[in-house]
């Protein structure tokens, strides 16, 4: 078998491997352990999805920031501490075995998958997610990117009002809920807007699609896209490449942070903060006191509002001061 086809764990703990290994094998998932510096170096951006103990971080780090990379482990302090190190989520065992199990299986059948995905997850709310995982979305498209921004946020009231697309034809979840297997291209049709495709939340039929639906649309985009935003609403447990937690300026915000985490049992890749009236604190030290990489600041820009009243997307043109900041957003979580 390819190497570059087989699952990289990296991990000096025996217990530690001998759980994963014989989780892997359960599923039919091929694994690869590594613990040579040099064999990990060479294989490192190749594999489909690295595994990594906290007892191997330290040389996970020289190696750059990979998307499909988790950090596995059975003792939460260490996984905490390797998680603000290399900005990775992190999954301990065994109580999270069967997230594992679900990471491990939707890497292989979506091994031949290219997009990058990144979860927007508001902390509590009013932050402005929504606004987030759009904006991240535009900018993506505005840099050359495929993309579509797909809503998966309980009680979503669809992606399509906020960027006044509510008319615009195209196809919404509610089109796809009986989507099973292997899927052909749906980006085509789905809502275009500024160069991104966007897939909503239906009002007329509400509710999240199921894991079967959802894991064949997303693998079918993931096919075809470059870049995925899911608009993850206050779910934290959804699966990405990337996992960005929006927190408010201000102390209840933070707390609310806090135990999202600790009640999801994830950690995020990196923070967003979001500023404001009454959300005072430095962004560095809301990222400080959660122990996350801040990826980026959003400001209040008093334009987004009056862009909602007249049905325009929040990215438009008067929005200048959030659309600056969602740009350097987007090099935050690309390239941080």
């Amino acid at each position: 078998m390819n190497m570059f086809s087989q699952v990289l764990l990296t991990a000096r703990d025996p217990e530690l491997i001998e759980a994963v290994e014989a989780l892997a094998l359960a599923l039919g998932v091929h694994t690869r352990l590594v613990q040579d510096s040099d064999e990990l170096a060479a294989s490192w951006s190749q594999a489909p999805l690295r595994l990594v103990a906290p007892d191997m971080a330290s040389r996970a780090a020289w190696l750059g920031h990979q998307p499909a990379t988790v950090l596995v482990g059975r003792d939460a302090a260490a996984l905490a501490a390797a998680s603000a190190e290399l900005g990775y989520s992190v999954v301990q065992l065994p109580d999270a075995s069967s997230r594992l199990a679900d990471v491990l299986s939707a890497a292989m059948t979506a091994s031949d998958a290219q997009a990058w995905t990144i979860a927007v997850v508001g902390a509590s709310g009013g932050l402005g997610a929504s606004t987030c995982a759009v904006g991240l979305g535009a900018a993506a498209a505005q840099r050359g990117k495929q993309t579509s921004v797909v809503e998966l946020a309980p009680r979503g009231a669809g992606l399509d009002l906020l960027v006044g697309a509510e008319a615009t034809e195209g196809v919404r979840w509610s089109d796809l809920l009986d989507t099973r297997g292997e899927f052909g291209d749906v980006h085509d049709s789905l809502v275009q807007v500024d160069g991104m495709g966007l897939l909503a939340l239906s009002r007329e039929q509400p509710g999240l699609p199921g894991p079967a639906a959802r894991k064949s649309v997303l693998g079918a985009l993931g096919r075809a896209m470059d870049v995925i935003v899911i608009d993850a609403g206050s779910d934290a447990t959804v699966e990405a490449d990337e996992l960005l937690f929006v927190v408010g300026a201000d102390v209840r915000s933070v707390a609310s942070a806090r135990v999202l985490a600790a009640e999801s049992g994830r950690i995020p890749t990196a923070l967003v903060v979001r500023s404001g009236p009454g959300r005072g604190l430095s962004p560095q030290v809301v990222a400080d006191s959660l122990g996350a990489r801040l990826g980026g600041h959003l400001r209040q820009d008093p334009a987004l509002p009056r862009l909602a009243d007249l049905g325009q997307p929040p990215h438009s043109a008067p929005a200048r001061k959030f659309r600056r900041d969602v740009a350097r957003l987007w090099e935050g979580v690309a390239h941080g």
